[in-house]
């Protein structure tokens, strides 16, 4: 009997020394996240309730562990006018964590500048793909879910699953939140394998436009207005329409929420779309609706799972003090250790354990997997989106769709580069007999002007110092540019202009010979022909033995490129009018017309008809350009892809074929189709290289032959 009872009392002392080897019961550590979010239409329920939730898991989950985190709230209006302001506030605020909110775009990206520059750490649930690209590299910014490139890639993945042919959309081309779709639709569309009809702005003229895109003859069209009144416009113009058929209407995240049925009332009745939202695996929606007696709307899945991440890295801080927050963030959403479930205070309580003992778990949450874009960290590589259907005043889940990342090059950096399908085929062309090159010339133009529009007299000023150092001298250069950036007195280095961050000054020893505000874009014919006068005393003295290089940087809209502040541009006619005075004057050999402008295709396009004449376009005639390198100190884009693309192919392979340089630059202008016109009466593609445009000479001297392989042998810069 003694025995017995010596035994249970030794067991006794055991269990309590185990548990006071490993549970302390010190007070939890307070972390405090403000949370800046809109509060009308019932949203500040949903989000007051679910970040609660969180809290209280977290608080149970960290009970008697050696390190533990109680979550306290700050909550702000993200309506409020004083929004700027209450976030500048905040950002200064060393008891603030991390800050959540931002749900529209244009708040959000207000709210990132702020919160980049102060260092402090800010999730997000906007999916404008502006404002990831914009901030990834800051390393502050976390997007709980991926951008609006993959919603509109859904919303047509849709379509097509419907078995819809041919789509339009409908957005609000003036906003950050439908610059996405604007920018990405076209091109996702011709990928996909659909016919696209068409883009119209909910921006302006709602119900004209609209009328004119259920018009179109597309079987869907996606809608992705701005404001909730945008869609009830919409739908009020779709029910008034009388034509023969009607294209069945998808809408994007815009017409998911409590504040959607609650100003809409019976006129949202049908509407259908997609909507990021929680992972069906995870049970978090079913769970929801117990506690609360409600559906989940829009981002609660993805608003628990931020606050969740903000208490583990807290928690990782205080197990590893020499770890700020971002590398423990990063250490978190890059775990691929045991998954330890997902968000209920059981698997919270599991992943603290793994993380107090130095393990890296693959966390998962409401929304999923919680697995960041390894390289730049910004936000989620995949999103579940549930498709919506309103019926009866009530949101009712179809199904749900996600993307495999199929079509992606890569999975990373925000879900912005995509393996191009569509590509063009050279076959060996007709035989062009050429003769000996003589010299070379080169025409380049910057068209717009102002602080914000840097990148395109960056990019022109690129390639007019990759000419200056293959031997161009300024008597073979017209250059075209308003000129006002260096002395900008936004610039905080004056007489200096860079593409690249930390990259050579792009401004040294420049002349520029014309400002598009001085001269009229039909007058480029006469530059291009050597016709000088006392209005243009620069121009191109090239005759027949002689190549001619454009480069063409600025805006464009279907049909035209846009020209300082014209109204009418250079349009498809204007450039159809220098392409055929440029070739009745036969003063060129080869002409390589190269634009970068958005809608670029549809007026460039008019090389197709003349001898001689190539042009590369950085998009084609339904598609917009993308920019690339954003700089936050400056708040502009550096540069723009299909250029900087180029740029890589002359410093990386100078006898590259003109086949593989349209390859290159295909594959690596994301978001819009590179397209080759006028390779018929060009020749044969794979033999002709960059080295006739870019490579080192000395001087201007004859260099290439005929049609065949070049045997240029280029010597060093003279």
């Amino acid at each position: 009997m003694r025995h017995w009872l010596s035994n249970i009392l030794l067991l006794l002392v055991c269990l309590l020394t185990a548990c006071t080897e490993t549970e302390h019961f010190t007070p939890l550590k307070e972390c405090r996240v403000a949370v800046v979010l809109p509060m009308e239409g019932g949203l500040d329920a949903h989000w007051r309730r679910t970040l609660q939730l969180c809290s209280e898991n977290m608080a149970k989950a960290s009970e008697g562990l050696s390190y533990g985190v109680k979550i306290e709230f700050e909550w702000y209006d993200e309506l409020d006018a004083s929004l700027e302001k209450t976030v500048s506030a905040l950002a200064e605020r060393e008891d603030i964590v991390a800050v959540i909110g931002g749900l529209y775009s244009s708040d959000a990206k207000a709210m990132a500048d702020i919160l980049s520059r102060a260092d402090k750490p800010f999730f997000t649930l906007a999916t404008t793909e502006q404002l990831v690209r914009g901030y990834s590299s800051w390393g502050n910014l976390w997007a709980m879910t991926e951008t609006d490139i993959t919603q509109c890639e859904v919303l047509l993945s849709k379509a097509m699953q419907y078995g819809g042919k041919s789509v339009g959309l409908i957005a609000d081309a003036n906003s950050l939140y439908g610059q996405t779709f604007t920018d990405w639709f076209a091109f996702q569309a011709q990928e996909l394998g659909l016919k696209s009809k068409g883009v119209w702005n909910s921006g302006t003229n709602l119900q004209g436009n609209a009328t004119e895109a259920f018009a179109s003859g597309a079987d869907y069209i996606i809608c992705a207005p701005s404001e909730i009144n945008e869609i009830g416009e919409i739908i009020k113009a779709y029910q008034a329409y009388k034509g023969e058929s009607r294209p069945k209407l998808l809408f994007s995240d815009i017409a998911f929420g409590t504040d959607v049925i609650t100003s809409l009332g019976e006129l949202c009745e049908g509407i259908e779309g997609v909507c990021f939202g929680s992972d069906p695996e995870s049970g978090f929606d079913v769970s929801y609706e117990v506690f609360f007696g409600e559906h989940t709307t829009t981002g609660e899945a993805q608003l628990y799972d931020a606050c969740m991440l903000i208490g583990y890295a807290d928690v990782v801080m205080q197990c590893f003090p020499e770890l700020s927050f971002r590398k423990a963030m990063q250490k978190l959403v890059d775990g691929r250790g045991q998954n330890m479930g997902s968000w209920m205070a059981e698997d919270m309580r599991l992943t603290l354990q793994q993380l107090i003992q130095g393990g890296w778990p693959d966390i998962r949450g409401a929304s999923g997997s919680l697995d960041f874009d390894s390289k730049v960290y910004t936000n989620v590589r995949s999103t579940v989106y549930c498709n919506y259907l309103i019926y009866q005043q009530q949101y009712v889940v179809l199904d749900f769709n996600t993307t495999d990342g199929g079509r992606r090059s890569e999975a990373t950096l925000a879900g912005w580069n995509w393996k191009a399908q569509q590509m063009q085929e050279f076959g060996d062309g007709q035989d062009v007999v050429y003769p000996d090159l003589h010299e070379r010339w080169a025409l380049l133009v910057a068209t717009s002007d102002g602080w914000q529009n840097y990148r395109h007299q960056a990019d022109v000023l690129n390639i007019y110092q990759t000419l200056r150092a293959s031997g161009y001298d300024d008597e073979h250069i017209v250059l075209v540019m308003e000129d006002d950036l260096a002395n900008n007195s936004r610039n905080p280095e004056p007489g200096v202009i860079r593409s690249r961050i930390g990259g050579e000054n792009m401004y040294r020893d420049v002349v520029v010979d014309y400002h598009p505000s001085d001269i009229a874009p039909r007058m480029l014919s006469d530059i291009l022909t050597g016709k000088s006068s006392r209005a243009l005393p620069h121009v191109l003295h090239a005759d027949a033995d002689d190549n001619i290089l454009i480069f063409w940087s600025g805006h464009g809209r279907p049909g035209a490129l846009e020209w300082h502040d014209t109204d009418n541009g250079f349009s498809t006619t204007d450039a159809e009018v220098m392409l055929s005075e440029v070739e009745a004057a036969g003063n060129y050999r080869k002409l390589l017309w190269m634009v970068e402008t958005c809608f670029s295709g549809s007026v460039a396009c008019v090389a197709e008809d003349h001898q001689r004449m190539l042009s590369f376009t950085a998009a084609n005639a339904e598609e917009t350009s993308k920019t690339d390198i954003f700089n936050m100190d400056l708040g502009v884009w550096m540069s723009n892809r299909f250029t900087s693309s180029l740029q890589d192919c002359v410093k990386e392979n100078i006898k590259m074929s003109m086949s593989d340089v349209y390859y290159r630059l295909f594959q690596n202008t994301v978001g819009s189709h590179v397209c080759v016109y006028g390779s018929a009466g060009f020749g044969n593609m794979h033999q002709q290289t960059l080295e006739e445009w870019f490579a080192p000479i000395r001087g201007q001297v004859p260099a290439w032959r005929g049609t065949g392989p070049s045997s240029f042998k280029p010597s060093s810069p003279g």
